[in-house]
C-alpha cells in the first residue's frame, strides 16, 4: 500500500512538475528556519558565556580586595566565605583560599565553602593553579561540567600592597540558571520552528489539494467535452444505420406490393444484405458501450489459456484482405509456423480486429502488414503496420482515452466510436500483455500488440 502510493505521488509528480516548486520552497524554508534558529541560538550562547566569565572574573576581583585586609585573619576569612555562599547559594558553588604550604610546593586549603577540606593540601600537579600563580597578572577562567552541570571556574593570585603572593584564591561560579534558561530558549526556538513547519507542510498539502481539484475539475472538463463529442458521434451513428434500415424497409416495401421477378429478388437480397450490415454496425456500437461499462466494473470475462497465432491470424487475413483490395490496398499477410500465446482467444480476435480494421479503415493508399516477431525477453510482439494517414505527437498522447478520436480533415469523413482502442489496450492489460503506438502524421503508423508467450 505504502508503496504503491510513493508510485503514485511519483507519477503525480510527473504529470505535475510544477508541485516541485513547492517542495523546494518548503526545503528552503525549513532550512533557513532551522539554520537561522541555530545559529541565534549558538551566537546568544557564546555571548551569554562572556558575559558569565566576566561577571566572574569581575566577583573575584572585589573578592580579591577585601581578602587582602582579611587574609591575617583565618576565622573571620572562613566566616566571610561562608556568609557569601549562604547569601548566594544559587550563584556560589565553591569557594577555596589556598597558601603556599612551608614544607614544600603545595597548596594548603586556608579556608573553604568545604570546611572539611581546610588545612589540606592540594596536588598541584593536577590543577591550573601554578599557571596563575607564576603571573600575577593572568586571571584563569575555565568552563568543568560536573555531573551534568556546568560551572566557570576562575583562579586568581592574591597579593600584598608590595605584590608578595599571600595565596590563591579558587572560585566556582554555577550557571545551572543560566543553563536552564537557554535550554528552555532552546527548546521554544525550536518548538516555533518545528510549527512554522508544520505550518508549512499543511499550506503545501492545502496547495496540493487545490491544484487536485483543480487538476480534477480540468479532467472532468475534458470528459465532459469527450462525452459530448461522443454523444454526438454516437447520435449520428446510431441515425445513419437508421435511417439506412428505413429506407431499405420503404424498397422492400415497394418490392412486396409489386410483381416477384428475378431482378426485384435480386434487389430485395442486396437490400437485406445492406440492411445486415447496418444492424452489424448498430450491433458494434451498442457492444463497444457495454464493453466500456464491464472493463470498468471488471466484469468483462477473460479466460485465458494456449493460443495458436497462425489459425487466429489466418483467419484475420482472410476477412481483412478483400475488404483492403476494394480500397485499393495492398494486404501483406507474414505467414508463420504456430506460436502460442496466453491469451483469451475470442478478446484476442477482438483485438486484432479492431487494430486491422483501423488500419485499413485509416488508410487511403498503400499497404497494410500484419506480422510477429519475438522479443528480447522471450514473450511475442504482433504488428499492425500501415501507410496510412499518421498521428501527430499531440494524437498520440491521447489516443487511447476514452471517447478521443483525431481531429483531422481526412478523420472527420470517416465514421468511429473512439472507444475501440481504450477497450483493446484495456483486455490486453487483462491478459498481461499492452499495445504501444509508433506513428509519423502523413507516413504511417505500427501499432504493436504485446503478449505473453505461453508456456506449458
Amino acid at each position: 500500500m505504502l508503496l504503491q502510493s510513493i508510485q503514485k505521488g511519483i507519477e503525480f509528480t510527473k504529470k505535475n512538475p510544477t508541485i516541485l516548486y513547492s517542495v523546494v520552497l518548503i526545503v528552503v524554508i525549513a532550512g533557513a528556519l532551522f539554520g537561522n534558529t541555530y545559529y541565534s541560538l549558538n551566537k546568544f550562547q557564546d555571548t551569554s558565556d562572556a558575559l558569565l566569565k566576566s561577571k566572574a572574573i569581575l566577583a573575584e576581583n572585589v573578592f580579591r580586595v577585601l581578602g587582602k585586609d582579611l587574609f591575617s585573619q583565618p576565622e573571620l576569612l572562613q566566616e566571610r566565605i561562608m556568609q557569601l555562599q549562604s547569601e548566594n547559594k544559587r550563584d556560589i558553588a565553591e569557594l577555596v583560599i589556598l597558601t603556599r604550604s612551608e614544607s614544600d610546593a603545595s597548596f594548603v586549603t586556608r579556608a573553604s565553602t568545604n570546611p572539611d577540606s581546610i588545612g589540606k593540601p592540594i596536588d598541584t600537579a593536577l590543577t591550573p593553579y601554578l599557571i596563575p600563580w607564576q603571573d600575577g597578572n593572568v586571571t584563569l577562567a575555565f568552563l568543568t561540567n560536573e555531573n551534568g552541570a556546568r560551572y566557570w571556574n576562575v583562579v586568581k593570585k592574591i597579593t600584598d600592597e608590595e605584590g608578595r603572593g599571600l595565596g590563591l584564591i579558587v572560585f566556582q561560579l554555577s550557571i545551572k540558571e543560566h543553563d536552564t534558561f537557554v535550554e528552555k530558549a532552546i527548546f521554544q526556538s525550536y518548538m516555533v520552528a518545528v510549527v512554522s513547519l508544520v505550518c508549512v507542510v499543511l499550506l503545501l498539502m492545502n496547495h496540493m489539494r487545490f491544484f487536485h481539484y483543480a487538476l480534477r475539475v480540468t479532467k472532468l472538463e475534458e470528459v465532459d467535452h469527450m462525452k459530448d463529442d461522443f454523444i454526438s458521434m454516437a447520435s449520428h451513428e446510431l441515425k445513419t444505420p437508421i435511417t439506412v434500415l428505413r429506407g431499405y424497409v420503404d424498397l422492400l416495401k415497394d418490392d412486396v406490393r409489386g410483381p416477384a421477378t428475378e431482378e426485384s429478388k435480386k434487389q430485395s437480397e442486396e437490400y437485406l444484405s445492406n440492411m445486415d450490415g447496418s444492424l452489424m454496425r448498430l450491433n458494434d456500437l451498442v457492444e463497444d458501450i457495454l464493453n466500456v461499462s464491464r472493463l470498468e466494473q471488471n466484469r468483462l470475462p477473460i479466460t485465458m489459456q494456449s493460443v495458436d497465432l497462425k489459425p487466429t491470424f489466418a483467419e484475420i487475413s482472410a476477412q481483412f484482405s478483400l475488404l483492403a483490395k476494394s480500397k485499393g490496398l495492398d494486404f501483406h499477410y507474414v505467414p508463420i509456423d504456430s506460436l502460442f500465446v496466453s491469451a483469451d482467444p475470442e478478446r484476442l480476435k477482438q483485438i486484432l480486429i479492431n487494430l486491422v480494421g483501423n488500419a485499413v479503415k485509416y488508410t487511403l493508399k498503400g499497404s497494410v502488414t500484419l506480422s510477429v516477431k519475438e522479443e528480447s525477453d522471450g514473450n511475442l510482439l504482433v504488428i499492425v503496420a500501415d501507410t496510412g494517414l499518421g498521428i501527430s505527437p499531440e494524437g498520440i498522447d491521447h489516443l487511447f482515452a476514452k471517447f478521443y478520436r483525431v481531429k483531422t480533415d481526412e478523420t472527420s469523413k470517416i465514421s468511429g466510436t473512439g472507444l475501440g482502442l481504450w477497450i483493446s489496450r484495456e483486455i490486453a492489460r487483462q491478459m498481461k500483455g499492452d499495445i504501444t503506438v509508433e506513428s509519423i502524421e502523413g507516413v504511417g503508423s505500427h501499432f504493436n500488440l504485446h503478449l505473453k508467450k505461453f508456456v506449458a
